[in-house]
C-alpha cells in the first residue's frame, strides 16, 4: 500500500514523527475538501507499517500494509456516517442502512476493539471523521474513552469546524490546524492530477479552495451547470425565473439517478441554493460598494449593472433573501418539490430589481 503525501500536510507529518513524546489524542481541523480524510489514512498507515521507509512512508509491502489494502487490518477503527460507505470497493462493507452520523453503536463497537489487546502486538489506530458528525449520545460515549485511554492506542479525529464538537472532547485532544494549500500549490495539484486548465483560478475561488472537491467536479458537468445558473441570474428581472426552475428541477433529478448508481453526486437543492446565496453576497458587496466580487469576479460587470447604485430599500430585500436563504438551507436535503421550491425563490430574486 503507497500513500502519497500531499505538499501542504508534509510539514505537520514530519513534526508528528519527530515528537518523542505524543498525545493519545489528535483533533485535525482541516479545511473541507483539502484532502484532511486521507492524510489520517496516511497517519496510520505510517504507524501500522511494519517497515517504513527512513521518511517514515509505509513500505507498502510488510503484512501490515497488505492488510490496510484489504481493508482488514485488526488493529484499525474508522469510525465516520455509515453513509459514506455506501459505494465501498468491499461489498460486504456497505451498509443497509447508510447513516449521514456516527452513532453510538459505533462507538460501542470501538470501546469492545480498544479494551482487547493489540492484535499484532504494535499501536491501535483509531480514525475519526468528520469529528463534528459524532451525534451527541456518541460523543458521550467517546468522551469516556478518551478521558480514560486505553494503552498502546492512537486517536485521530478529524473536524472541519471545532465549533460543533463537545468542548470536553476538544479538551482531550491535541489541537492542530492543518494549513490550507496555497493557490500554487492548489494549481499545481490540478494541472498533475486533472491537466492544464485556465480556469482553474475561478474554480477555486468559487470553491472556497477546496482543490480536491474542484479535482472531482472536473470532470463532471458541475461547472457549466453553475455558468448556466449564474448566466441567468445576471438577466436580474428579466430572467425567466420559470423556466430556469424547469431545467434545474430536470438537472437535479438527473443527478439523483446518477447518484444511484454510484457515481460522485454533484448537484442537489442545496447547491443550487449555495449558487444563489454566493451570488448575492456579490452583489451585496457591490451594492454596498464594501468590496469587490468574492465568488463570481468574472460577472463583475453583471453585478455592477444590477446591483450598483440599488436603493437602500431594496439592498435590505436582499439581506433579507440572504437570512431567509439560510434557513432554507437547512430542509435543503428534504425538499417536498424541488420544481415549485425553485419557483419561488427565482421569483422572489427577480422582484429585487
Amino acid at each position: 500500500m503507497t500513500t502519497l503525501l500531499l505538499p501542504w500536510h508534509t510539514t505537520f507529518f514530519e513534526q508528528w514523527h519527530a515528537q518523542s513524546q505524543r498525545s493519545h489524542a489528535y483533533l485535525l481541523i482541516a479545511p473541507e475538501d483539502t484532502g484532511g480524510e486521507a492524510f489520517l489514512h496516511q497517519l496510520a498507515a505510517s504507524v501500522l507499517c511494519e517497515k517504513p521507509n527512513a521518511d517514515h512512508a509505509p513500505c507498502g509491502s510488510c503484512s501490515g500494509c497488505q492488510l490496510l489494502a484489504a481493508y482488514s487490518h485488526p488493529d484499525l477503527r474508522v469510525l465516520r456516517p455509515s453513509i459514506l460507505d455506501a459505494n465501498h470497493p468491499v461489498e460486504e462493507l456497505r451498509p443497509e442502512k447508510p447513516s449521514k452520523h456516527i452513532t453510538i453503536d459505533d462507538v460501542r463497537e470501538l470501546a469492545n476493539m480498544v479494551n482487547q489487546t493489540s492484535h499484532r502486538g504494535g499501536t491501535r489506530v483509531v480514525l475519526i471523521y468528520p469529528a463534528h458528525k459524532l451525534n451527541l449520545n456518541a460523543a458521550n460515549a467517546l468522551l469516556k474513552t478518551l478521558e480514560e485511554p486505553p494503552a498502546n492506542t492512537l486517536f485521530f479525529l478529524l473536524a472541519h469546524d471545532a465549533k460543533q464538537l463537545l468542548p470536553t472532547i476538544i479538551s482531550r485532544c491535541q489541537r492542530v490546524h492543518l494549513s490550507r494549500p496555497s493557490t500554487a500549490q492548489a494549481i499545481a495539484y490540478l494541472n498533475q492530477h486533472c491537466g492544464d486548465n485556465p480556469n482553474w483560478l475561478n474554480d477555486l475561488t468559487q470553491e472556497n479552495g477546496a482543490v480536491l472537491r474542484v479535482a472531482q467536479l472536473h470532470s463532471t458537468n458541475y461547472f457549466t451547470l453553475q455558468t448556466q445558473f449564474i448566466h441567468a441570474l445576471a438577466q436580474g428581472k428579466d430572467m425567466d425565473a420559470l423556466k430556469l426552475a424547469e431545467q434545474f428541477d430536470k438537472h437535479i433529478k438527473d443527478a439523483d439517478k446518477a447518484y444511484l448508481s454510484g457515481e460522485a453526486r454533484t448537484l442537489d437543492m442545496g447547491v443550487t441554493l449555495m449558487w444563489l446565496q454566493r451570488w448575492l453576497h456579490d452583489g451585496l458587496l457591490t451594492a454596498q460598494g464594501v468590496g469587490t466580487p468574492r465568488y463570481y469576479a468574472q460577472h463583475a460587470k453583471a453585478l455592477t449593472s444590477l446591483f450598483k447604485n440599488m436603493p437602500t430599500s431594496l439592498v435590505q430585500r436582499a439581506h433579507a433573501m440572504q437570512n431567509m436563504l439560510l434557513k432554507e438551507q437547512r430542509t435543503s436535503e428534504h425538499p417536498l418539490n424541488i420544481k415549485i421550491w425553485l419557483e419561488k425563490l427565482l421569483l422572489q430574486y427577480t422582484q429585487l430589481f
